[in-house]
């Protein structure tokens, strides 16, 4: 740790992961993002990364869930009609010829994937853009449990993933990417995101992160 203006900062992992002040968000797991049946596979995408990496998630939220950590689920939602899209979000929705209408309100698609399964006590958040920030009420429910460190994980890491991340921190909430925990439906975009957040924020293995909340636990 440092002190800067009189603030104590803390810096490294061992750190930044305090058990009762630390939440999992659990970001776009859903049917259309990594299922072969979804729109992203339907419209061609290379859903093996998603496939890959899509146990090691599963993992990683019913650890978290066993220490009863606060856990927060959040998921993409396309409202029916386009009546959530502007021209500008529609317009980057259909960019490389996919439907617009992925994670249509109420569809399969929408769905968190088999395995993905919220507590009764978790909070579920519905966003309408990449940003799990952008008009919902996560930066509230995060910080009226008192949580103050953020470990994201989930798709699209390139998009969502990192929309997300880049909100956490200005958020004021230190930020945490579980390195084998997110995914994309392209590899070289996946790589690149992860090599920028790297310079940016703290990336580690799910495997490292769950083992100093356990360190920290006792």
């Amino acid at each position: 740790m440092i002190t800067l203006y009189g603030k104590t900062v803390r810096q490294t992992l061992e750190e930044i992961l305090v058990p009762e002040s630390t939440a999992l968000v659990v970001i776009d797991i859903q049917n259309d993002f990594f299922d072969d049946d979804g729109v992203f596979a339907q419209a061609g995408r290379d859903m093996s990364l998603a496939q890959k990496h899509l146990p090691n998630m599963r993992s990683l939220i019913a650890e978290w869930q066993a220490m009863d950590l606060f856990t927060i689920f959040v998921r993409q939602v396309t409202l029916p009609d386009g009546r959530g899209d502007s021209p500008a979000w529609l317009r980057l929705k259909v960019r490389d010829g996919k439907s617009p209408n992925y994670t249509l309100k109420g569809s399969w698609g929408a769905q968190f994937c088999a395995g993905i399964e919220p507590r009764a006590q978790d909070p579920v958040i519905e966003k309408l853009r990449p940003d799990a920030f952008l008009g919902t009420s996560l930066d509230m429910m995060l910080k009226a449990n008192g949580i103050d460190t953020t470990v994201l994980i989930g798709a699209n890491t390139e998009g969502c993933v990192e929309s997300t991340v880049r909100s956490s921190a200005h958020h004021d909430f230190y930020t945490i990417i579980a390195e084998d925990a997110v995914a994309s439906s392209n590899a070289q975009f996946h790589d690149a995101s992860l090599a920028l957040m790297k310079n940016r924020f703290l990336v580690e293995p799910s495997s490292r992160i769950i083992d100093t909340l356990v360190t920290n636990q006792r």
